[in-house]
């Protein structure tokens, strides 16, 4: 018998995720990480053994060189699937360990979700929660996070599946377009439904 309830949510580039994470932690939630589990794998020996071979000089010092490789993988196809051929089977089945080792509510923060749903092996969520906000929103908080142009803002949220064409896949659409506190009053009533439902 499943003794948790997998949440998993995710977002877009600047919709306003790691808002929402925050917040269910403070509230006592388990939220694991997908990005976190990546970055402590990429310590591991035999995975930079392999990273290392995947693309040659990427570690140095037997440290894995995070700004190579993303500066790589952002501009070009062909490299980053390479990377999350090799990364995302390592990460997938970590999340899947962890799951089991927890009971009652659930959160898997991950925001390639989406994109990678048919490759995740026997990870499953009971809901999918989506921070949404719309692009144009997306654009100028992105611009202002990073203090980057609105041409190189765009060309970031293009590299991932837009927020619109996501909403299809979400069980729940948190809308972000408001403010914090408008956000997490949606999140706040979406915790209480879970808690007062059985499953």
């Amino acid at each position: 018998m499943k003794q948790n309830k997998v949440i998993g949510l995710t977002g877009g580039i600047s919709s306003g995720k790691s808002l929402v994470t925050a917040y269910l932690r403070e509230k006592g939630y388990p939220v694991l990480d997908s990005d976190e589990i990546a970055k402590d794998l990429q310590r591991d020996p035999m995975v930079l053994k392999g990273l290392n071979e995947l693309f040659p000089g990427s570690v140095k010092e037997g440290k894995l060189d995070r700004d190579q490789v993303g500066q790589l993988v952002f501009s070009n196809k062909e490299a980053r699937a390479k990377l999350d051929a090799f990364m995302h089977p390592l990460v997938f089945s970590v999340l899947s360990r962890q799951v089991k080792e927890l009971s009652g509510l659930v959160f898997i923060d991950m925001p390639l979700m989406i994109e990678t749903l048919k490759d995740q092996g026997d990870l499953s969520y009971d809901e999918i929660w989506l921070v949404w906000v719309p692009r144009e929103i997306q654009i100028s908080r992105l611009m202002k996070r990073d203090g980057i142009s609105r041409d190189y803002a765009i060309r970031k949220i293009d590299a991932q599946l837009p927020l619109e064409e996501k909403k299809s896949y979400a069980s729940l659409v948190i809308d972000n377009s408001q403010g914090p506190e408008e956000t997490l009053k949606q999140v706040e009533e979406e915790l209480k439904r879970l808690c007062e439902n059985t499953y």
